[in-house]
């Protein structure tokens, strides 16, 4: 007897086990509501009841945009569909909605904000599921656009609303929660964005600093807190702004160098003026800035294409670029010195060879120095028991290898080598060194 009635125990959980099992798979068939057009998909947070799903739409005509759709997602067909929408007054799923069904799927359209049910039967299994539907709607970004000698000024304000849903519990309203940001962003024309902020306040303001020529169009874009984006309109606007800024090249090498200037970007710009200064050193003893000027001064040509340094130093230019508008004069001012990167001018009194073979073939016979600019040179050659072998004063001449007519000794010489630069007497060039003596 016991043993039957164990066996009826095992029998009723197994029913049980399988009823519960087939109820699993009939619901898995379900689907919930979706809104694959929503711009945000949020739960609410009521006080008791279990939470439904919230959805926004960006309603950028203000006429009511939100779209909700439910089936089954296994694909089945032989579904009916109900669509109520809730009265907060009487708390209950009154107001009958309309809908657009097939057999597997129901869609509502242009829903005004609110939240609805779906009821869905296939005559074996059923399923109901309810979601809120809100409509973002924003005015418009403004724009305002004013010009200064730094460039084209963009101000714009945006309001945003705060989407609000009833607690159904409580029947209090509640606000949809968001973490995104708030993000403004600048066009110009058609370009690509090149300026943001992240929304403060009301108010953002932005400054397009390049210059260009003619006119551009500014405009405002706006994402939500939601991710809906809202446009101001489009204001074409000139701009004020100069650079003076320039490069060259090269940035060193021996004298005399010359060295060619180009403009980053001329756009705007009407009045030049190239100051060409001395060797920094005379800079710091100049009394006025004609002093510290070369002999060539100011240059006023839009392109200063090329200047040649005859001596060694280290030198600054700076451009000064003005151009007149309505309201008034704008001036930007680019000078090296700033930027601490000077033109380094070497003195050629450094190509010193360190072989050479006075063989008599007409292929380096002579030892030579290799100088230009220099307003004295002085040379001497020891040989390596500290006796001078040979010195000469025309850098333009050398050695020829030999001592007193005769053919010197291969093996290691010295050199030293002193000079001063043309109109540079102040400041003396010593170089020694060594160098190998072959005979081949």
């Amino acid at each position: 007897m016991r043993i039957k009635s164990f066996l009826l125990f095992l029998r009723t959980i197994n029913c049980i086990s399988l009823l519960v099992i087939l109820s699993f798979l009939s619901s898995s068939a379900i689907s919930q509501i979706t809104a694959p057009n929503a711009s945000l998909r949020s739960l609410t947070k009521y006080t008791a009841t279990p939470n439904d799903s919230l959805y926004v739409f960006c309603d950028n005509i203000g006429a009511g945009v939100g779209e909700l759709k439910a089936g089954s997602n296994d694909g089945t067909s032989g579904w009916t569909f109900t669509w109520t929408k809730w009265d907060s007054g009487t708390g209950t799923f009154a107001i009958p909605i309309p809908s657009v069904d097939t057999s597997s799927e129901s869609i509502l359209t242009n829903l005004p904000d609110g939240l609805y049910k779906v009821e869905a039967t296939n005559g074996v299994n059923s399923f109901n599921d309810q979601a809120w539907v809100l409509n973002n709607s924003n005015m418009n970004p403004s724009i305002l656009v004013t010009l200064n000698c730094v460039g084209v000024n963009v101000k714009s304000s945006f309001t945003s609303v705060v989407l609000n849903y009833i607690d159904i519990d409580s029947g209090d309203p509640a606000d949809v929660v968001s973490g995104d940001d708030i993000v403004f962003r600048l066009k110009r024309d058609n370009e690509d964005e090149f300026l943001r902020a992240t929304y403060v306040g009301n108010e953002v303001s932005f400054i397009d600093e390049e210059p260009f020529l003619g006119e551009k169009g500014y405009s405002i874009s706006v994402k939500d807190q939601y991710g809906c984006v809202f446009y101001s309109d489009v204001v074409a606007s000139e701009t004020y702004s100069i650079n003076a800024e320039f490069t060259f090249d090269p940035v060193v090498g021996e004298a005399p160098l010359e060295v060619k200037f180009d403009i980053v970007d001329s756009d705007n710009i009407e009045n030049f003026e190239w100051f060409i200064y001395q060797d920094f050193d005379r800079i710091k003893d100049a009394v006025t800035l004609e002093d510290s000027l070369l002999v060539d001064g100011i240059v006023t040509d839009k392109d200063l294409v090329a200047y040649t340094y005859l001596h060694p130093g280290n030198y600054f230019v700076k451009l000064i670029a003005s151009s007149e508008n309505m309201d008034g004069v704008c001036i930007d001012e680019y000078y090296l010195k700033d930027k601490g990167t000077p033109i380094v001018v070497d003195t050629s009194l450094v190509q010193v060879p360190n072989v050479f073979t006075p063989n008599g073939d007409g292929r380096n016979d002579i030892f030579r120095v290799k100088s230009q600019s220099l307003k004295s040179f002085s040379g001497t050659i020891i040989n390596r028991w500290g006796r001078v072998v040979f010195s000469w004063k025309n850098p333009d001449e050398g050695w020829n290898g030999k001592i007193h007519g005769k053919w010197a000794t291969p093996g290691t010489y010295f050199y030293v080598i002193t000079a001063t630069g043309r109109e540079e007497q102040k400041k003396k060039y010593t170089k020694k060194g060594s160098f190998m003596l072959i005979r081949k």
